[in-house]
């Protein structure tokens, strides 16, 4: 089976072949003259088809009757056209209608075999200039609906108007939609019949308010909501879907003022804006069963920042907060909510702050104070994913001795994410830096767990930096002797180190055996420190 795998791929890449034995048509494929790979069971040869891309499949299917029947047959869900490179009119048309026909033929095959798919993929240029060629192509979502399919993922390019079709806006048994194709979606003038959808998404899709309101009227059941990019659309409201339980907006360089959501069901709200907004409103307060919130700016105003506290005090179930921002000037942002076990906050304006204390020493001390003191009074939550951009850190536990120093926050897992930023001088973080990012960060909580990466240079250099300090333990016993706050080595009892591996295992390491093992270590390895206070 595998010599004759590596024997279609080869007469596919050097050969070219007609149908039914005609020449010069120049597709890529060729024949053997004895064709025995043909003879072959057809499982055989659609185990050999699956390791091809559609496009060569297509191919296949004008070599001959026998080779029509066996790729037609082959259980394809996925219609992808690939890049060819034609210039000629009349070359594309005629791929394109090879490549239509061939998706039509695998579909009725399929439903002739009973070996049809419950997914549908149809990825593929149309020609503003052809409507035939689009009438084709809803005619294949119209025979797909009859032949069972319940999930369609529909990939339009090249066309700037897109109608969707009356048999698909009343085929009942569809579960899933996505729409992606930068065109403004319309909708024939017929209700929408969609009682069995769940997940519906639109990607690069320019909809106004009604189309949107038409296509959530008419699923009542959906569960998932997803708008990726879309554009044309200045406000989006949603409510009566009982079922409902996500929903993602992506707004990318669209103008979105307003989202209203009114659904008790919701567990789940994504939202993320590419653009520097000055004010902006979100009412979801018929969301009070809300557990995961991400939002994701460009820049946090003030007032920005005045509306995600008020939104983020909605939701008392709330679980799992992520704020992520390029640029923020908000110096707080009060967060109460008393079931919160997760909170992920990123910002690159930490970085801007780094780099000013690295001139003023003290600056960024008081920032582990008042990371200290923000995790402390947030208890519930016990994981911990920090992730640190810096140009230059120090640490110096002696600028705090006139300071009430907050209790240990109770945090268990700490997952760590180091990004040192070139300076203006053109430098990478120090190995000073590293040290006192281990100081602090250990001084600030004394987690059970630490999870790093290894791979590029600078996590490499942490993870070094890291296993020499905790080699050093507590055998300094003058390390704080100018100062009152101790620091974390005169708590640490034991420390184990283990190698997470893919099969789920964990290989026990030392810190030295880990110094050894590390520069063979591939990128992205995981390396699990486990604490013992």
């Amino acid at each position: 089976m595998e010599e004759s795998k590596q024997r279609i791929q080869f007469v596919y890449r050097r050969k070219r072949f007609g149908r039914d034995g005609a020449a010069g048509m120049d597709t890529g494929i060729g024949v053997d003259a004895s064709d025995r790979i043909s003879r072959l069971p057809d499982h055989v040869l659609h185990y050999i088809l699956s390791y091809l891309p559609i496009g060569a499949v297509v191919r296949f299917s004008v070599l001959s009757k026998t080779w029509h029947r066996i790729s037609t047959s082959f259980p394809v869900s996925d219609f992808s056209e690939d890049g060819l490179r034609l210039s000629k009119r009349r070359e594309i048309q005629d791929w394109k209608n090879k490549f239509i026909n061939f998706v039509q033929d695998s579909l009725l095959a399929q439903h002739h075999h009973n070996t049809r798919s419950r997914k549908f993929r149809l990825s593929m240029d149309l020609d503003p200039y052809d409507p035939q060629l689009t009438s084709r192509a809803d005619r294949l979502l119209e025979l797909a609906a009859k032949c069972g399919v319940s999930e369609f993922d529909l990939n339009f390019q090249n066309i700037s108007h897109y109608l969707l079709p009356q048999a698909l806006l009343s085929a009942e048994e569809i579960t899933v939609l996505r729409l992606n194709g930068d065109y403004k979606l319309s909708l024939p003038h017929h209700a929408i019949n969609w009682p069995s959808l769940r997940v519906l998404s639109l990607m690069n899709v320019c909809v106004d308010e009604a189309i949107l309101q038409n296509l959530i009227s008419g699923c009542p059941l959906i569960e998932k909501l997803a708008l990726v990019y879309c554009y044309g659309v200045k406000s989006i409201r949603i409510s009566g879907c009982i079922k409902l339980k996500e929903v993602e907006v992506n707004e990318g360089d669209s103008v979105l003022e307003r989202i209203e959501i009114h659904v008790p069901s919701l567990q789940t709200f994504c939202y993320t804006t590419g653009l520097v907004k000055s004010c902006f409103h979100i009412d979801m307060t018929g969301c009070r069963n809300l557990e995961v919130l991400k939002l994701k700016f460009y820049s946090i105003t003030e007032e920005i920042g005045k509306v995600f506290q008020d939104l983020i005090a909605q939701f008392p179930a709330l679980t799992v907060l992520a704020l992520n921002c390029y640029a923020t000037s908000v110096i707080r942002i009060k967060i109460s909510n008393p079931q919160l076990e997760k909170l992920q906050l990123w910002s690159s304006a930490l970085s801007k702050k780094a780099t000013i204390s690295v001139h003023k020493g003290a600056l960024y001390s008081y920032d582990f104070l008042q990371l200290r003191e923000y995790l402390g009074n947030y208890n519930q939550i016990k994981r911990l994913t920090l992730r640190i951009n810096f140009v230059g850190v120090r640490f110096i536990p002696e600028i705090l001795n006139n300071i009430s120093i907050p209790a240990l926050p109770d945090i268990k897992h700490l997952k760590l994410k180091i990004f040192p930023c070139t300076s203006a001088s053109g430098s990478l973080a120090s190995l000073r830096d590293y040290r006192d990012i281990v100081d602090g960060l250990l001084w600030v909580c004394h987690p059970e767990t630490v999870l790093l990466v290894s791979g590029w240079n600078y996590e490499n250099e942490f993870i070094q930096i890291l296993c020499e300090k905790l080699m050093q333990g507590g055998e300094n016993q003058h390390c704080c002797t100018s100062s009152h706050i101790k620091c974390w080595r005169h708590d640490l009892k034991d420390i184990q180190i283990e190698h997470l591996q893919q099969n789920a295992e964990a290989k026990a390491f030392t810190c030295g055996t880990l110094l050894e093992s590390l520069p063979n270590l591939g990128r992205g390895e995981k390396i699990r420190f486990i604490f013992n206070w």
